[in-house]
């Protein structure tokens, strides 16, 4: 007769593992998301490679020069609590188990929460960044670690049945005019593709488009496939 001690320990229900996956695929979804903002992060670090590479900002005299025209666009944002990112991010990745895809639209607020904190990094070659969403533009404004110094630029994303293109336009150091093909060359060497970011694959990205509307960006079909971890 066994005793109480040899009894087998009772199996977990499998609704505890479903929720645990789901915890999992939400920090997938929290990771794709940030590699997919590194793109703008990627754009001020070229801008600071660009700069460097001149002296521009070492020259007291010239830095004190570099002065940004008025920007008339509002950059302001309300800072989004983490109880509410996560339960946006949950909703998005309800029912996602089959198809592991999931499509989600950010406001610019909660952009501007979520890319703060990779700003804040240390050893981030900016110091402040700052996104704003209109219809098929990105507006980014911030401020490198380097001298303190402001950029401004514009990212103007489209998608054709199959491609991603990106054109940067209006990029500025301060008052200095950057052009849009050596800002995508310098992004390619601090991302070390040595290609130019004008015409990306549909494999590029792992989602099936991305679409800028006033006030918002809505990435669709977000693929994650192949990205659990082990055990989740």
């Amino acid at each position: 007769m066994s005793s109480p001690s040899e009894e087998k320990p009772p199996v977990k229900p499998p609704e505890e593992k479903k929720k645990g996956r789901g915890k999992g695929c939400l920090k997938i979804l929290l990771i794709v998301i940030a590699v997919l903002f590194f793109l703008f992060l990627l754009v001020s670090g070229a801008i600071a490679i660009a700069i460097t590479a001149t002296g521009l900002v070492k020259v007291p005299f010239l830095s004190n020069i570099i002065k940004p025209p008025a920007i008339t666009e509002d950059f302001s944002y309300k800072k989004v609590s983490d109880k509410q990112l996560n339960k946006k991010l949950e909703t998005a990745m309800s029912g996602t188990e089959g198809n592991v895809k999931a499509t989600v639209t950010l406001t610019d607020d909660e952009v501007n929460t979520l890319v703060a904190g990779i700003a804040s990094t240390p050893d981030s070659s900016v110091k402040s960044i700052l996104v704003k969403f209109r219809p098929g533009v990105v507006k980014i404004s911030g401020v490198l670690s380097q001298n303190d110094a402001p950029f401004y630029g514009e990212l103007k994303i489209a998608k054709s049945a199959s491609s991603f293109e990106f054109e940067f336009q209006n990029v500025r150091l301060g008052a200095l005019p950057l052009p849009g093909f050596l800002v995508e060359g310098l992004i390619s060497q601090v991302a070390g593709t040595g290609q130019l970011l004008g015409n990306l694959t549909a494999d590029s990205l792992p989602v099936d488009g991305i679409t800028v509307k006033d006030g918002s960006i809505t990435i669709k079909g977000l693929d994650l496939s192949g990205l659990d971890g082990p055990g989740e």
